[in-house]
């Protein structure tokens, strides 16, 4: 049964990991500086790889991969059950996008939503990825084709409702994958800063080397 404890528990465990700031700590490491003062202030890897360089970018992203699944893992402690699986990733998402750390700033949540729902139904999130490579190789811009992603990606998810195998046993048939999925797409989608987006994404990931 859901009680409040539970749920609160959930939401303030799942906001409380995702309010690591990974990026930041690995900005202060290896370069000494503070993400929400440079670039777009956004604290991502995109912009530690920008600003400090490839591995600490690689590190960051690999921090959030696990607070991901820790968040997944704590969940499946307490409750087991889909519900809570959401909840935790909406909450760690919060965590990240305002996190307690950093003046109520922070990223984008996009590791966060794209690992968690990778884990709990694959298929479905395997389909929405093709929507990203597709939109890349046809107009080779990052923005635009992260735009598409994050519109197909709740559609696609409703494929979960009706097929998903999942290794982890945590395959449930459910349309709440793609109410999830809009919610966390809009987050991202809010934070995103369409004049710079673009650049920022293609000196991370396209070549630029510091």
């Amino acid at each position: 049964m859901i009680t409040a404890l539970l749920v609160v528990a959930i939401v303030a465990i799942g906001y409380l990991i995702g309010s690591i700031p990974t990026a930041n700590i690995m900005m202060h490491l290896f370069a000494q500086k503070d993400l929400r003062q440079m670039g777009t202030g956004n604290v991502t890897s995109t912009a530690v790889m920008i600003h400090a360089g490839k591995l600490p970018g690689t590190l960051s992203l690999i921090g959030e991969i696990l607070k991901t699944l820790l968040c997944i893992a704590v969940a499946g402690l307490l409750v087991h059950e889909l519900w809570a699986y959401l909840l935790i990733l909406v909450a760690a998402s919060v965590g990240q996008v305002w996190s307690v750390w950093l003046g109520w700033t922070g990223g984008k949540a996009q590791t966060i939503f794209i690992t968690g729902l990778m884990v709990l139904c694959p298929v479905a999130m395997a389909t929405a990825a093709l929507t990203f490579i597709g939109s890349l190789l046809v107009t080779k811009r990052f923005y635009l084709s992260n735009v598409i992603f994050h519109l197909a990606a709740p559609v696609c998810l409703l494929l979960a409702w009706f097929f998903n195998p999942n290794p982890f046993v945590l395959g449930y048939h459910s349309w709440g994958y793609s109410v999830t999925c809009a919610v966390l797409c809009g987050i991202f989608l809010l934070r995103s800063q369409v004049e710079t987006d673009d650049i920022v994404q293609t000196e991370a990931w396209g070549g630029y080397s510091h």
